[in-house]
């Protein structure tokens, strides 16, 4: 009768740790063969991975640049100046966002492509920059926010309202408008009057209808174009939370197109 073998391996990188009883050595080395056997073949599976890993990778890379979707011109695309703008009236270019104060993307853009575009580009006279607001439904305190932004605009604070806003996210409510209204020096019996009026939401559903008739669906998006007699000629939409550089080589391509 053949002693009873007990046979346990463990695989730890390239080491193979052998730990048996005493028995048949021959059926022992056998074993340890097929098992080595096992571990080159996978390592070539490994290898094997490791390379299709890597052309995933290189593909996902080039895959990466944005689409872009030329719509109609849009004539009076800034509501003749009713809407919270930056940049000289005499830029050549505009870029129209559409946003949602709840919306996490948003202020990433926000955060760290949209002080570049303004270093570069704004402040620069290149770019008139204009804001619409799109609350999603889902985001039950994106419309409050905008109203609140909104009635600051009237008292020419709308910008570091704004900032205020998406820099406190998490705790939109009539006590942070309430105090960032007052830490702004806004007047307060005119700021909440503004809040309970019925036109200011008005506005903003139509900010919605308008982005929806654009098929925007989903925050942030931007309209980029040339400024042509107050119309944006065949403005390209932008979908998402995009790097400065793609905002740059579509408006340099904007520009670039113009001088020809």
């Amino acid at each position: 009768m053949k002693p009873h073998i007990l046979t346990r391996t463990v695989l730890l990188g390239s080491s193979l740790l052998l730990f048996a009883c005493q028995g048949d050595n021959a059926k022992l080395e056998e074993e340890v063969k097929a098992l080595r056997a096992d571990i080159v073949e996978l390592k070539q599976q490994l290898n094997t991975v490791a390379s299709q890993v890597d052309d995933i990778h290189i593909i996902a890379q080039a895959s990466q640049q944005p689409q872009t979707k030329t719509l109609p011109t849009q004539n009076d695309f800034n509501s003749g100046g009713t809407l919270p703008e930056l940049g000289d009236s005499t830029a050549t270019l505009a870029i129209v966002e559409f946003s949602d104060y709840q919306c996490p993307y948003c202020k990433r853009f926000i955060d760290t492509t949209f002080p570049k575009l303004r270093a570069n580009y704004i402040d620069k006279g290149k770019v008139k920059y204009v804001t619409r607001d799109f609350p999603l439904g889902f985001h039950t305190k994106a419309k409050g926010a905008a109203v609140a932004a909104n009635c600051s605009l009237k008292q020419e604070a709308y910008w570091p309202m704004r900032t205020l806003l998406f820099n406190n996210m998490r705790n939109l409510g009539d006590e942070l408008y309430q105090q960032s209204a007052q830490n702004l020096s806004l007047n307060m019996e005119q700021f909440e009057t503004c809040l309970a009026d019925q036109q200011i939401m008005q506005k903003i559903e139509r900010d919605l209808s308008y982005g929806s008739s654009l098929g925007i669906r989903g925050t942030p998006s931007f309209l980029i174009g040339r400024i042509e007699n107050n119309q944006l000629v065949s403005p390209q939409l932008l979908v998402g939370a995009q790097s400065y550089e793609t905002f740059a080589g579509i408006l340099e391509s904007l520009e670039n197109s113009k001088t020809k």
